[in-house]
Formats: C-alpha cells, structure tokens, sequence
C-alpha cells in the first residue's frame, strides 16, 4: 500500500469519526433539550411549590373531574408599566394589555421593543403585588410577583389558589350570567347598564362564594383554620389604596368580605371533613416553551 493510500485511509477515518462525534453530541443535546421541556426536575420554583401545594390540597379536596391547567405569568403590572412608557403599548383606555400581561416571565421576550418589553418584566416582578386569575374552562393564572411577595408563605400562596380554583369548580362567571340572563327574559325593560349592574352584584356573590369555599378547602387540607382569613386580610394590605369605588367592582369591598369570611370560619358548622372522593394522587405533566404546568385528578 502506497503513502497517498495509507494517508487517505486514516484521513477517512478521521473524518468518520469526527462526524459521528458530531452526531452524537447532537443527538444528546436534542434529547436534553426535548427532556427539559418536559421534565418537572426543571421547573423554576414558582411551579414546583404550586404542584406541591396542589398534591396537599388534593389529599383532602375534590378538584373535580377535568384537568386544570396553571400558568406563571409576567403579572397586572405589566399593563401598568407599558402604558406609561410613551411606547403607545397598552395605552388604549378601553382595552385590557392581556397579551403582555400573560407574557411568560421565565424566559426573554424577542418581539417589538424587546428591550423595553424584558424590562417591564424584570420590574413587574419587582414592584407587582399580589395577583391570579381564572377561567372556567380550567385555567389558573399566576403573577410571578405573587411568589415574591408571599415568598416563605406557602399557606397564604395556597389561599389565592384555592379561591381560584372554587371559581372554575362552581362556573362563576357562568352562573352569575345566568342569573342576569333570567332577569334580562323576566323584565325586557332593563337598560344594559342595569343589567351589568346586576351581573356586578351576581358576580359579588360568586367572589364570596369563591371565598367560604376556598377557607373550607385550605382547612381540609390541613392549614390553620384562620388561614384564608389571613391570607386575604393580607392580600389588600400589601395592595395599600382599598378605598376606590373601582376596586370594589370585581369583589365586595374589604370590610364586607372580611367580615363575611370570619363569621364563616367562627360558625360552628365550619368543621374539617374526610373526604372520600379526593382528588389525589393528581398526575402532572409540564411544558416549559408553552409555560404551563397541568393536573389530572385522580377519577
């Protein structure tokens, strides 16, 4: 065998080698990558006590029968922070700015304006209080600033979500709508501000009823029987201003629900129970791109 033919052999050998190292390394990148996505070992915090304090509440609860999804999002205070930016972001008095505000805060926006848009999440974390939401169809949603304001308050982060998970258990919005739709038939007379009105003050009562069965669910699950109590008295003192009109238009106002929750707990009929069609053990799965963390009871 010739030199040129011993020469070219080993640098084919080489290039085959270096190609298959190549491949792997990316091959073990794209499954570290695909199993990131999906592994719950690498869920940020924020998720990982909120599975934790799911598991809990399950235990002694019944979550119902659908899978109820939770997502950490950038917060409220996004709306706030982009409108006073003379961006001409969210600075439509009418509309609500739920696309930033739903932002996912675990990782850099990339859009228009990204710098300015990184920023306000960066401080909606900081400066935010405070705040979730739900949507009937299985949806929980959490500002990340929540878990810093209640950070090593596990009972009280647990209150918030016990209070929106009792909105999607019992339809809130839905029923509070119904009852507005009946009195629409009933009477034809009324105006659409009446009736609006009248979905306000339904809807009050399903924010109440939110509460009373939140503060049962936290007891169930084992939390001090004044937890919810505390948790919500909390809740509108790091907020600071109460006294608005505009902030009693989504709940009943401060005084009103506290005193409401307290006579509940204090009644005699506010007693911890067994139940026998608890939710638990709850299955998880977790999507870190679509930033969402997802339970099945167990039915």
């Amino acid at each position: 065998m010739t030199l040129r033919k011993l020469f070219k052999k080993i640098k084919i050998k080489k290039v085959l080698k270096f190609g298959f190292i190549v491949f792997c390394v990316n091959f073990f990148i794209f499954c570290l990558a695909f199993y990131r996505n999906d592994s719950q070992r690498f869920m940020p915090d924020e998720y990982k006590l909120v599975q934790k304090i799911f598991n809990k509440i399950s235990l002694n609860n019944d979550l119902g029968d659908r899978p109820i999804s939770i997502s950490i999002r950038a917060g409220d205070y996004m709306h706030w922070k982009l409108k006073n930016l003379g961006l001409g972001l969210c600075e439509n008095e009418k509309n609500y700015c739920a696309y930033y505000v739903n932002l996912n805060p675990f990782r850099r926006f990339m859009g228009f304006r990204a710098a300015d848009v990184n920023n306000a999440i960066k401080q909606s974390y900081l400066f935010g209080t405070v705040g979730a939401g739900a949507n009937p169809a299985g949806f929980i949603a959490i500002d990340r600033s929540t878990f810093r304001v209640l950070e090593g308050n596990e009972a009280f982060i647990a209150s918030i979500i016990a209070h929106e998970m009792n909105h999607i258990l019992n339809f809130s919005d839905f029923k509070a709508s119904l009852e507005t739709l009946k009195i629409r038939l009933k009477d034809k007379n009324k105006s659409e501000k009446e009736l609006q009105d009248i979905f306000f003050d339904e809807f009050h009562l399903r924010e109440i009823e939110a509460d009373l069965k939140g503060a049962l669910m936290i007891y169930n699950a084992g939390y001090p029987k004044d937890t919810f109590y505390k948790a919500i008295d909390f809740v509108y003192k790091q907020a600071g201003i109460i006294h608005a009109e505009s902030q009693a238009k989504n709940h009943p106002d401060y005084i009103k629900r506290l005193k409401l929750i307290k006579e509940f707990i204090d009644d005699e009929s506010f007693k911890k129970d067994n139940i026998e069609n608890h939710s638990a053990p709850l299955t998880w799965e977790y999507n870190r791109n679509g930033n969402w963390l997802k339970f099945y009871p167990n039915k």
